[in-house]
C-alpha cells in the first residue's frame, strides 16, 4: 500500500504529545499497519517516510492507494478502510470515528448503502444530526482526488472504523490524549516507555508531592514542595508554587503556578496561559 500524508499546517503551542509529534505518530501507526510507501509534504525527520510534493509523486501512488491528514492520533485500520471501500465499489472511502463534540469536525451522514449524503463542517452543537465525523483517512481509486477537497466526489462511501482516534487539536483534547497514553489506551512509540502507573517524570520533584493518576511532567520543570498533582500534565519549563493543589489540570509550557492555587476542577483547567 502506498500513502501520502498531508500536512495539517495548523501550528499551536501544543504540538507535541509525549515528546512525539501528531505527525510522526501518524507515520508510526501506519508503517506498523504494513503500509509499505510512506510520502508527505512534511519536513520533520523520520526514516519511515519519504519528504516530497504531491505532485511530484502523486503517478507514484497508483490506481488505488492512502490518504492521510496529519494532526491526529489514530489507530484505525487503513486496510479495513480499503475493503470497505472496494465492497461497495465506491471510487473514494473516507474513514469516520465518534465523537463526543462533533462540533468541532466534519460530520457526514450516508444512505444505507454507505455513500455520503450530508457532510457539515462544524455544525452548531444544538443542530448537529450525527456524532460520526471524518477521522482523516481516504481510500482512493479515482483520478478525480482533490486532496483540498476530500469529501467532494459524489460517489464517496464513509465507513465507521474500529480502533481509537482523537484529534488534539483543543487543549482538552489535548490533555485527553495525553491521559490515553499514560494509561495505555493508545499504545505510544518505541522510544516512549509507559510504566504501569502511568507516571512520567522528566523533572525531579520534591518527596512531598503527592502524586495521584496519571502525570506527566515534562523537562526543566521546577515543582515546590508540598504540591498535590491528580491528573495533571505540566509542560516543559513549568513551575509549580508551594502548596498547590490541582487535578485535571493542564499547565503550558513556562507557566507559571503562584503558591497555595487550589484547581480542582471536574474536567479540565488550563493553567499558566497568562504567562
Amino acid at each position: 500500500m502506498n500513502c501520502f500524508i498531508f500536512l495539517n499546517k495548523q501550528k499551536t503551542k501544543i504540538a507535541e504529545i509525549c515528546e512525539t509529534s501528531p505527525f510522526i505518530d501518524l507515520v508510526t501507526h501506519l508503517k506498523n499497519c504494513g503500509v509499505t510507501n510512506i510520502y508527505s509534504n512534511s519536513t520533520e525527520k523520520n526514516e519511515n517516510y519519504v519528504s516530497c510534493d504531491f505532485e511530484t509523486v502523486k503517478e507514484k501512488l497508483g490506481s488505488g492507494w492512502l490518504a492521510a491528514y496529519s494532526g491526529c492520533l489514530t489507530r484505525q485500520s487503513p486496510w479495513e478502510l480499503k475493503e470497505k471501500t472496494i465492497s461497495i465499489n465506491a471510487d473514494i472511502g473516507v474513514s469516520l470515528a465518534c465523537s463526543g463534540q462533533p462540533w468541532e469536525h466534519t460530520t457526514i451522514l450516508t444512505d444505507g448503502c454507505g455513500f455520503i449524503e450530508k457532510t457539515e463542517k462544524n455544525p452548531t452543537p444544538e443542530n448537529s444530526e450525527t456524532n460520526l465525523c471524518f477521522s482523516n483517512l481516504v481510500w482512493v481509486s479515482s483520478d478525480k482526488f482533490d486532496p483540498y477537497f476530500p469529501l467532494s466526489i459524489k460517489k464517496t462511501g464513509a465507513f465507521l472504523l474500529s480502533g481509537y482516534w482523537k484529534c488534539p487539536d483543543t487543549r482538552g483534547n489535548f490533555l485527553l490524549s495525553f491521559h490515553d497514553i499514560l494509561i495505555g489506551t493508545v499504545h505510544p512509540w518505541p522510544h516512549i516507555l509507559i510504566p504501569e502507573n502511568g507516571i512520567i517524570l522528566n523533572s525531579v520533584i520534591p518527596e512531598s508531592t503527592v502524586i495521584k493518576g496519571t502525570i506527566w511532567v515534562g523537562k526543566n520543570c521546577e515543582i515546590e514542595t508540598g504540591c498535590t498533582l491528580e491528573n495533571c500534565v505540566i509542560l516543559d519549563g513549568a513551575k509549580i508554587g508551594t502548596n498547590s493543589n490541582l487535578r485535571n489540570c493542564l499547565v503550558i509550557a513556562g507557566g507559571r503556578i503562584p503558591g497555595n492555587t487550589v484547581q480542582y476542577d471536574k474536567y479540565l483547567s488550563l493553567l499558566g496561559d497568562e504567562n
